[in-house]
């Protein structure tokens, strides 16, 4: 049942130039010098699928697309990727359907490269995994098709450093994650119950924290236990209960005084009334008065300006004129007609009975203003004596109403007041008992959803222990691989080789009984080494039909092998091993192999892609040089 994953051919194309590399047949070598671009083709190729890749600057600056050619779980498509692009086309092959763009980064709307590379497989498309594997929290980390490349592709830069990425912490959780997965040992159920268990612990672990604080937050307070505050409680009820049946009391007691003052209120309340009508009577009579008083005066200043007149009038009438009192010229010898004033001629009027009637007119005017200035007067009089009877009145009624206030009704209000007082304290002090109290239930609660979230962990974690033992049988699959890895090195015939094994937590090859990190510094033995466990679990997923990638990429096989006859021998054998599985599985698996160069027996029975300094993997480039740069 292994992962139908098969390589068919990579595209290279620049502004000018276009090659197409094949890779036909179950193995394929890539060789040529340093710098000719082998290991960039093989990064090409991960970059196309979606990848990011270590690339030369060289091969950046000329390549514009790169186009792989593979069949995924039986179908065949055709992935188109523009360099520094987040996007790849996608094309089913057999049916001329458009299936992509797919994103290689996180779009909203736009599927995501690896979950939809790891559907077409049939593994999980979304599978996270707790980040730590000691007491997992809720705290997950994704797993990404890219993760079950590192199985396929064992990078120049790794080969002799990392086992699938182990240094990485990071990484290594999902080195593992992904081992487990591909032997059986581990689920996607199982991961959800690793995941949903650690959300519910790191829910009992938030929620027993925050009812600890609100513990201290309580004692540091100073407030009493539940069985106290519930006492307090009682107590406080009981006495506001009595405190309100007492005001209740005392409000019915006042009613009958109430109902007994209310008429002396409404009399005060009815002089008051009739006061203030009074007064703006009184106030109205008196502005008449003043404005009469005015009026008498005007006309009496008329008056005496009319008889003034009248004798100035009387004074002047008889006198004649013979020079003219102004320019003091004879008026004599001028001829007046006889109706005329002799001075300036004007025609003289009859005028007496003109006075005469003007000083009737005010006369009358006069004896009617003071008759009506003696009318108000009279009746000012009047209003201000009933207004000082109103006001005694009054003051009498006040004094009266005030006196039986202070005995009757201000005591009970006083006494109203106390009550009321009482009570507002009695139901703060509740108020106060409900909040603490609350707070304790809060504490109590977050105690009690805590023991709630520990329960469903704990069911959780029963489940999982049903899935791990029935999958436990299957941890026989280790001794399994452990021989075949064993078998794998000792086939290579290595001068220094005792024993080797798979270490069964953390699943790393083991060899002479030294971890991988423990072998020799100087790079060769791990080299080896990881490329003996990726052939030996390649080996044995075939053999045990496990869901494995029947693909196997290798960069640089040989690195830090030196060049004596024993390392040399070495070597053959390492392509030996290449040999043997395909021999055996043929056409199951697709193994593609660069080296700068390979031994002749095997030159002449598998196809060998080369490369020079003059046709280097990128078509009408120069020589690239050395250096190396990463593209996402």
């Amino acid at each position: 049942m292994a992962l139908l994953i098969r390589i068919k051919n990579v595209t290279v194309r620049t502004s000018t130039h276009q090659a197409t590399y094949p890779f036909n047949g179950p193995l394929t070598f890539i060789t040529g010098s340093i710098g000719v671009g082998k290991s960039s083709l093989l990064e090409l190729l991960k970059y196309g699928l979606g990848g990011s890749a270590k690339l030369m600057p060289a091969i950046k600056a000329n390549v514009q697309i790169v186009e792989v050619n593979a069949d995924f779980g039986g179908r065949s498509y055709r992935f188109i990727r523009e360099m520094g692009d987040t996007k790849i086309d996608v094309l089913d092959v057999e049916s001329g359907e458009i299936v992509g763009p797919w994103s290689v980064t996180n779009r909203k709307y736009m599927p995501k490269v690896s979950q939809q590379l790891l559907a077409i497989l049939g593994l999980p498309a979304d599978l996270r995994i707790p980040r730590r594997r000691v007491k997992p929290t809720s705290d997950t980390v994704g797993v990404s098709f890219f993760d079950l490349y590192r199985y396929i592709y064992l990078g120049q830069n790794e080969i002799d450093t990392s086992v699938v990425g182990h240094a990485d912490r990071n990484l290594d959780n999902k080195r593992r994650a992904v081992f487990e997965l591909l032997y059986g040992l581990n689920s996607p159920e199982l991961v959800n119950l690793a995941v949903r268990k650690g959300e519910w612990l790191d829910k009992e672990k938030s929620l027993r924290s925050g009812a600890a604080a609100v513990k201290d937050f309580l004692l540091q307070a100073n407030e009493p236990d539940m069985d106290r505050l519930q006492q307090m409680e009682r107590e406080a009820n009981e006495q506001l209960q009595t405190a309100r049946d007492l005001l209740n009391i005392v409000r019915n007691d006042s009613e009958s005084p109430i109902l007994a003052q209310r008429a002396l209120r409404d009399r005060v309340s009815t002089l008051r009334a009739e006061l203030t009508e009074l007064s703006a009577g009184a106030d109205a009579v008196e502005a008449d008065i003043y404005k009469s008083q005015s009026l008498l005066a005007q006309l009496n200043l008329e008056q005496q300006a009319l008889s003034r007149a009248d004798v100035a009038r009387h004074a002047l009438s008889g006198l004649e004129f013979s020079v003219c009192p102004r320019c003091m010229q004879d008026v004599t010898r001028r001829a007046v007609p006889s109706d005329c004033c002799t001075v300036c001629l004007q025609p003289e009027e009859r005028v007496e009975e003109d006075f005469g009637g003007e000083a009737k007119r005010l006369a009358s005017q006069i004896a009617e203003t003071k008759k009506l200035l003696s009318e108000d007067e009279r009746e000012v009089e009047v209003r201000r004596a009933a207004r000082r009877v109103v006001e005694t009145n009054l003051a009498e009624a006040t004094m009266e109403l005030d006196r039986s206030t202070a005995e009757l009704i201000t005591p009970r209000l006083e006494e109203v007041q106390s009550l009321s007082m009482q009570i507002a304290r009695l139901e703060a002090q509740l108020e106060q008992l409900q909040a603490s109290s609350a707070r304790w239930s809060n504490y109590k609660l977050s105690l009690e959803e805590a023991d709630e979230a520990r329960r469903k962990a704990g069911e959780l974690d029963s489940k999982e222990q049903e899935l791990q033992e029935e999958l436990a049988a299957n941890r026989v699959r280790l001794d399994e691989l452990a021989e075949v890895f064993d078998a794998t090195v000792r086939s290579l015939r290595l001068p220094w080789y005792q024993s080797a094994d798979i270490d069964r937590d953390t699943y790393m090859p083991v060899v002479n009984n030294e971890q991988f990190d423990d072998l020799s510094v100087g790079g060769a033995r791990k080299t080896i080494v990881n490329l003996a466990y990726h052939l030996a679990n390649l080996q044995y997923a075939l053999e045990s039909d496990l869901a494995y990638p029947g693909l196997l990429i290798v960069d640089s096989p040989r690195k830090n092998v030196g060049q004596t006859a024993e390392d040399s021998a070495v070597a053959d054998e390492v392509y030996k091993s290449f040999g043997r599985l395909v021999e055996e599985f043929g056409e199951q698996i697709q193994l593609i192999v660069a080296d700068n160069s390979i031994p002749e027996f095997a030159a002449e029975i598998y196809p060998e892609l080369h490369f020079s300094y003059d046709n280097p993997v990128v078509p009408g480039a120069p020589h690239p040089g050395e250096g190396v740069e990463r593209l996402r």
